[in-house]
C-alpha cells in the first residue's frame, strides 16, 4: 500500500508496554505504523499473544499507547472513540434479554430513541438469517446465532468503524465458513472500515483487502499484503491457485519468523 496516500485511520509508531505484577516491563507492541483507508477491510494476522488485540483496543481508544498515536480522520484519539462497533470472540449477550433486546442495548447506553432503531435491528437480524428469532433468549441460540446477534449489535448504530477480535474463533468449521460469507455480504453492502483480528490465514485472505502480518511479541509489522482477488468471493476461491499463492506466502513468512517449524 502507498503509505503516503490519504488515510482514515492513521496508526503512527504505536508501542505498548505493560507492567507485570512484579513491576517488570512487558512489551506488547513495538513501533507499529499503518494507514487504513475509509471502507477498507484489513486483517491483523499473527501468532497468539503478539499484541493484535492490544493494537485494536488502542485504535478504539480503550487502551492508551505507551508511545506513538492513532489518528482517525486527522484527530488524535485520546478517549474512547464512539463511532465504532466491536465484536469479541465471545458474544457477550445478556442472558435475560432477547436477541432484539440485546441489540437494542446499544441504544439504551447511548440514550437514543429505541423505537427508531427497532426496524433497523430487525433488518440486520434478517440479513444474518435470524428473522423470526427476535424474541429468542441466548440459551435458545447456537454459538453461531449468538455471534450473528453480536454482529448486529455492533452495526445497529451505523458506525464508521467495525472492529472484530477473533469473532469466529470458537465456532465449528462449517459455521465459521458461513459467518465469513455473511460478514463479507454485510461488509459489501455497508462498506464499513473494518479491522479483523484473526489467527486464521485462510479467513484473513478470504475476507480482506489487506492482510497485515505481524511478528511475535512485541509485535511489529512484518508485511502489509494487498489481496487482489475479485469480490464477492465464494468459498470455492480457496481452491484457486491465486488464493493459495497468498496463503502459501504467508505460511512461509511465519516459518521465517519462527512461528511455524519444519518437521
Amino acid at each position: 500500500m502507498d503509505q503516503t496516500s490519504a488515510s482514515f485511520i492513521d496508526i503512527r509508531s504505536v508501542a505498548k508496554v505493560y507492567q507485570s505484577d512484579t513491576g517488570e516491563d512487558v512489551p506488547a507492541l513495538s513501533s507499529v505504523s499503518l494507514k487504513i483507508k475509509q471502507g477498507e477491510f484489513v486483517s491483523l494476522l499473527g501468532p497468539s499473544g503478539c499484541g493484535k488485540t492490544t493494537l485494536m483496543m488502542i485504535v478504539a481508544g480503550l487502551s492508551a499507547a505507551s508511545k506513538g498515536e492513532v489518528q482517525i480522520e486527522g484527530k488524535k484519539i485520546v478517549d474512547p472513540y464512539t463511532d465504532i462497533g466491536i465484536v469479541f470472540q465471545n458474544a457477550e449477550l445478556l442472558e435475560w434479554r432477547t436477541a432484539l433486546q440485546n441489540i437494542l442495548l446499544q441504544m439504551e447506553i447511548r440514550k437514543l430513541d429505541i423505537n427508531t432503531y427497532i426496524p433497523i435491528a430487525k433488518q440486520l437480524l434478517s440479513q444474518v438469517g435470524l428473522s423470526g428469532f427476535e424474541d429468542r433468549y441466548p440459551d435458545e441460540l447456537s454459538g453461531g446465532m449468538k455471534q450473528r446477534v453480536a454482529l448486529c449489535r455492533a452495526l445497529v448504530h451505523d458506525p464508521d468503524i467495525l472492529l472484530m477480535d477473533e469473532p469466529f474463533g470458537a465456532l465449528d468449521a462449517m459455521t465459521r465458513d458461513q459467518m465469513n460469507i455473511d460478514l463479507q455480504r454485510i461488509w459489501l453492502e455497508k462498506r464499513k472500515t473494518a479491522i479483523l483480528v484473526t489467527h486464521s490465514i485462510d479467513e484473513a485472505v478470504f475476507l480482506s483487502d489487506r492482510v497485515v502480518v505481524m511478528t511475535g511479541r512485541p509485535a511489529s509489522v512484518a508485511e502489509d499484503i494487498k489481496i487482489d482477488l475479485p469480490r464477492p468471493r465464494k468459498l470455492g476461491i480457496r481452491d484457486s491457485s491465486e488464493f493459495n499463492a497468498y496463503t502459501g506466502h504467508i505460511r512461509e513468512m511465519f516459518k521465517d519468523l519462527g512461528v511455524f517449524t519444519n518437521d
